[in-house]
């Protein structure tokens, strides 16, 4: 099989998960995750609906973005009653508001928008990736696979969440500082932002390359400012419109250093040695070594002038934070680190234990596609 052939495949093999998720009655709001045990709480234009509902489960994130979306200003009353927390969510307006544009005020057509806006941010990542890594080998192409078909990306994908538009962004904005292109480095740093909150992360890393003999401290802290003013407005105006309603705090992902991590290893060994098979479990357990291996290689060798070797340091440290909350369901953990998880791909080392370096690094990768079935 010559490299293009494979290529291919791999968009047909994306092409097809997303087209089973598609029904000529309810289009591709299964993409959504709306629970049935939210159906008493959601929002009036939607009631009347053919929506793909999960039966006896309460959903995921996606169905209270997407009817965020139905009014990304924020001034429907409703909103506060149909989001489980409304100003953490609303914090995320961009793909909203992106949804909304598209869906020109009719529900349905939002619905569909904010579904699909996930499978078109993939292609594009796909595309811009593989222009971004070069070459035309199998290890290029097992970098590419590692990072367009990782749980990160394809949970993000499969639920309609911020993740994997959040990295698209990312991407745009290294591509550009590559360029020394800072103005448009600023405006990608700002869209992702607004996708997700903890892109502020990447916008850190990005800027930060303490290794120069010289930093342009001046157009750094500009555009750190110019990236991080718009949430910041946008976050008072959401506390604005939601001053009494119900919120978790965002912080409470975070729990004191490996914690979290010791708490998911001791459910998963326990579960596995009691009979529990279930993906969870075991490849909950294998997805901390996978992590572990990344870690390693991003650390064995650093690399402070490579944006993402900064990247990929950052989002590492975050993985020693991460609350049992996120670990809950491991692949959870995959979209909180997902830039830690691109970076590995990219940076590993093209020397002879690529390939089960590479292995190791990406064991969730089939479970990924599994998950979407």
């Amino acid at each position: 099989m010559n490299r293009r052939t494979a290529y291919g495949l791999a968009l047909v093999l994306f092409a097809a998960l997303v087209l089973l998720k598609f029904s000529p009655q309810t289009g591709f709001t299964s993409l959504l995750r709306f629970g049935e045990t939210w159906n008493d709480r959601r929002h009036s234009s939607l009631h009347t609906l053919p929506l793909a509902v999960v039966p006896a489960s309460n959903g995921y994130d996606g169905q209270f973005y997407a009817q965020i979306a139905l009014d990304p200003s924020l001034r429907d009353p409703e909103l506060a009653q149909v989001i489980d927390t409304p100003a953490y969510r609303a914090r995320r307006i961009l793909l909203p508001a992106l949804a909304a544009l598209l869906g020109l005020g009719n529900p349905w057509w939002t619905a569909q928008a904010y579904a699909l806006l996930n499978v078109l941010a993939w292609l594009l990542f796909a595309r811009l990736l593989h222009r971004h890594i070069g070459g035309d080998d199998w290890i290029a192409y097992a970098r590419w696979i590692g990072c367009v078909f990782s749980m990160g990306v394809l949970e993000s994908v499969r639920q309609s969440l911020v993740d994997l538009p959040a990295l698209l962004l990312l991407l745009l904005a290294v591509e550009a500082q590559s360029r020394t292109r800072f103005g448009p480095a600023t405006w990608w740093l700002t869209l992702g932002n607004l996708t997700k909150e903890t892109s502020l992360l990447s916008a850190l890393a990005l800027q930060g390359d303490f290794s120069a003999d010289k930093l342009p401290w001046r157009r750094i802290l500009t555009s750190l400012g110019v990236c991080t003013l718009p949430l910041a407005a946008w976050a008072l105006y959401v506390r604005h419109r939601f001053p009494a309603a119900t919120d978790v705090n965002s912080l409470g992902n975070f729990t004191w250093p490996l914690l979290g991590l010791l708490d998911h290893l001791k459910i998963c060994v326990t579960a596995i040695f009691s009979g529990n098979l279930d993906g969870r479990y075991s490849m909950g357990l294998l997805s901390a070594v996978g992590f572990l291996i990344q870690i390693l290689m991003l650390w064995r060798a650093p690399l402070p002038r490579s944006a993402w070797w900064r990247i990929g340091a950052v989002y590492s440290l975050l993985f020693v934070f991460l609350s049992p909350w996120i670990w809950l369901g491991y692949w959870a953990a995959c979209r909180a680190l997902l830039p830690m998880t691109v970076a590995f791909n990219l940076l590993l080392p093209a020397q002879r234990h690529f390939w089960p370096l590479w292995v190791l690094g990406n064991l969730t990768l089939l479970h990924a596609v599994w998950r979407f079935l």
